[in-house]
């Protein structure tokens, strides 16, 4: 999981520790607050302890807990140095937008990377075809 997280461009630091017996993801100063602990858990494929890690990273990259579109081919962008990543990245975040509101909040990201990570074979189909269905018009095609 902390690789995955890596490999999205998060890294370090986490507001609530491992020990917590809170279920609420505990923030301060933040302009988004995240669903609760427990509601991510029934969300996702990860254990408790994976969630604060990948919030951890998160909050580290992101500490307003929001992530707009040119922070994300940002962040995503550092793993393509020699190369322009940003179409890409363009579509990587519309991906993850599930709300389509423009930005990424932590629920956005940590249930797409369960579906990736953790999904069935029809949930990672599901999402890499809505990755390429660029217009939302549900069809794949060439152009």
């Amino acid at each position: 999981v902390e690789a995955a997280g890596r490999l999205m461009g998060l890294g370090g630091g986490f507001l609530f520790p491992a020990d917590s017996g809170d279920s609420e993801l505990e923030l301060s100063a933040s302009r988004h607050q995240p669903e609760g602990l427990e509601r991510l858990l029934a969300q996702t494929k990860f254990t408790k302890t994976e969630l604060q890690s990948l919030y951890r990273g998160f909050k580290s990259e992101c500490p307003s807990g929001l992530v707009d579109e040119e922070t994300f081919t940002l962040i995503y962008s550092q793993f393509f140095p020699q190369g322009d990543a940003s179409t890409y990245a363009h579509f990587l975040f519309d991906a993850f937008d599930a709300d389509r509101n423009g930005a990424l909040c932590f629920q956005d990201f940590a249930v797409g990377l369960s579906v990736l990570l953790r999904g069935t074979v029809q949930q990672k189909l599901k999402w890499a075809f809505n990755l390429y269905d660029i217009n939302k018009d549900g069809y794949v095609t060439k152009e």
